[in-house]
């Protein structure tokens, strides 16, 4: 019995496969004015729908060349499907280039028919080839189920029938996300490499450092980020009078009847003084349901992000593949599938979105300044754009590099998905000797990741503030020696510590500290360290981490704990995280003279903390002889 039901696994597993497909040509047939790709032939000729200028949608020509066949199983346990080969023609093709990004999810219709969404392009040779994903596959994003993030891979589409491109037989042709991985294929005589038209990212409110931090870390998710002077360059007297209002966070909303397929659409992440949003193009739409791009775009799977209309400046024409510039402008509604076959969204219905305020002062030269805008509920799209704007703000404050001392407040309120609210609030001093914009990145970002990352439960911020102070002149304070006053000390009792303290270039000061001497503890002598926590975290052996602007591997900023015990929600985690000791504090231990790892407990914890008004540097140690009396 069990051998029959094990050879009768195959059989089940197609049986499967072959019902799921006969609901999906069902589901497709419904839809009358799509053609299935059975019916898709080469040499048939029709029409795609784009905007490369302004609002107003344009037509280009399109000739089948084939139809391409990727028969791997994919993780919803499918055929992966298949895609269509095309050469595309006209006056719209001719002026944007070629196949450009940004035209990613043009409808491409024959006969009346759609029979998909171009997503691909022919790089670093002929722009008028490319390719369409079916749109019966892109159909099936409507049906997903909620799942994690996907990883984004080549795929390599072999030809059904003979094709010639470039003078050559064409066996088969990898479509990839980005053309950097190129190198890494394997690619025979007769392989052909397409790129997906990735939809260039417009930023703006950000330039310097800032834009070329962003890009840097959107170019790794195959994303070209275009800048806001690249945009300003190509604005034409056809552009939005009320542009600057409508790209704040109060931009009016637009009835739907006005929303049709090759239209141009933005994704937007983050809206008001920073503006970062997605072009792209609509490619169908069934009453408030639209599909788009034709291809990933961060591939997260279920997702909350911004629809917009988008208004094009302008197409480039490039070696490896034209781009469109152009910006956001009416709200239309929400994206809530990102898959790979296209994104997916709902006309009319609009996401939650996190306010973030930023405000940055120069203490030195009496200026400041507030950054207002909103982002998506994304913990990585949260922390990729917070790290650029706070970058943004701090250098458009103080107009210099190098040096300096940071008063660093942090608010963020957060809900987890049953509705319980968080709330948390901590200041911080830093001091850097040569780059303090780089040391207050560095810990905003772990602090995004500690609270957003946590292993307890899972919780989103639905609210940021950070305060930033910044002076060139150096606040730290150096432990030049530590006296123990006492003249006996016995279990129970209290030691009484001076501490000499340095203020960098001033004169010496000393702060006095009474410690409680545990009263279960012996006749042995005891080590005193007395430190900052920045000697501290440069002692312990956390995993060294790369500078967010530099790319130098930098030693990670950690808090320390007042007690490594496992933590049962994320109230404990923010208590921790509140409670925990400051740049600016001094930090005394106990522990056995001869084992530095036996610490000694003080008032139950494993450190007496004293705070101060700047950043304590060094660290003295100190052995302490108990008497029984």
């Amino acid at each position: 019995m069990l051998l029959l039901l094990q050879k009768s696994k195959t059989p089940l597993l197609f049986a499967s496969l072959l019902m799921i497909f006969s609901c999906m040509n069902s589901a497709v047939l419904s839809y009358d004015d799509i053609m299935p790709l059975k019916d898709v032939k080469t040499g048939m000729k029709g029409i795609g729908k784009t905007v490369i200028q302004g609002r107003e949608i344009e037509t280009f020509n399109v000739e089948v060349m084939g139809t391409l066949v990727n028969n791997k199983i994919n993780e919803n346990v499918l055929i992966t499907g298949k895609s269509i080969l095309v050469r595309v023609s006209g006056t719209v093709i001719s002026e944007a280039g070629g196949i450009a990004a940004g035209m990613s999810g043009s409808p491409i219709y024959v006969n009346g028919k759609i029979i998909g969404g171009l997503s691909s392009g022919w790089v670093m040779t002929d722009h008028t080839v490319g390719l369409v994903t079916p749109i019966e596959e892109m159909l099936e994003i409507w049906d997903y189920p909620l799942q994690a993030r996907l990883p984004d891979k080549p795929v390599k589409w072999n030809c059904e029938q003979k094709v010639e491109l470039a003078g050559k037989n064409v066996n088969s042709i990898w479509e990839v996300p980005d053309y950097s991985i190129v190198e890494n294929l394997k690619l025979s005589d007769n392989d052909l490499v397409f790129v997906r038209a990735s939809s260039p990212a417009v930023v703006q409110g950000l330039w310097g450092r800032a834009s070329d931090l962003l890009t840097s870390r959107f170019r790794k998710r195959g994303i070209q980020v275009v800048t806001e002077q690249t945009v300003n360059k190509q604005k034409t007297a056809s552009a939005p009078q009320n542009f600057a209002t409508q790209t704040s966070q109060s931009t009016p909303l637009i009835s739907s009847d006005s929303v049709e397929p090759g239209i141009a659409i933005g994704v937007q992440l983050a809206r008001g003084d920073i503006n970062l949003t997605t072009l792209g193009t609509l490619t169908y739409r069934d009453g408030k349901k639209i599909l788009a791009f034709a291809h990933p775009f961060l591939k997260k799977g279920n997702v909350s992000y911004l629809m917009t209309q988008a208004h094009i400046y302008h197409c480039f024409s490039s070696v490896q593949m034209p781009f469109k510039v152009g910006a956001p402008t009416d709200i239309i509604g929400i994206i809530t599938q990102d898959r790979e076959k296209g994104i997916a969204g709902e006309l009319g219905r609009f996401p939650e979105m996190i306010p973030v305020q930023l405000e940055v002062i120069d203490k030195d030269i009496k200026r400041n300044r507030s950054i207002n805008f909103q982002v998506v509920k994304d913990p990585g799209v949260l922390g990729t754009i917070l790290e650029s704007t706070v970058l943004q703000a701090i250098e458009g404050v103080i107009d210099r590099s190098g040096e300096g001392t940071a008063l660093l407040g942090i608010t963020m309120e957060c809900s987890n998905n049953k509705g319980n609210k968080y709330s948390c609030r901590k200041e911080n001093l830093f001091y850097s000797r040569t780059d303090i914009v780089s040391s207050i990145i560095s810990e905003v970002n772990s602090i995004v990741e500690m609270l957003l990352e946590n292993e307890i439960e899972e919780v989103t911020p639905t609210k940021l503030a950070l305060r930033i102070e910044i002076e060139k002149k150096r606040k730290t304070m150096t432990i030049e020696k530590v006296e123990v006053k006492n003249t006996s000390v016995t279990p129970g009792g209290t030691l009484e510590v001076w501490v000499t303290l340095r203020p960098y270039r001033e004169k010496s000061l000393v702060q006095k500290a009474k410690l409680p001497i545990p009263t279960d503890i012996g006749k042995e002598n005891l080590r005193l360290t007395v430190s900052g926590i920045s000697n501290r975290n440069q002692e312990s052996e956390g995993e060294a981490t790369a500078d967010p602007i530099s790319g130098k591997p930098q030693k990670s900023s950690k808090d320390i704990k007042n007690e490594e015990l496992p933590r049962e929600n994320f109230a404990q985690i923010i208590n921790d995280w509140s409670d925990s000791p400051k740049n600016s504090d001094l930090m005394f231990y106990l522990s056995s003279e001869d084992d530095f790892e036996k610490k000694i407990k003080l008032n139950g914890k494993d450190f007496h903390t004293m705070p101060t008004n700047w950043a304590i540097v060094g660290s003295v140690d100190t052995i302490i002889s108990l008497s029984e009396d």
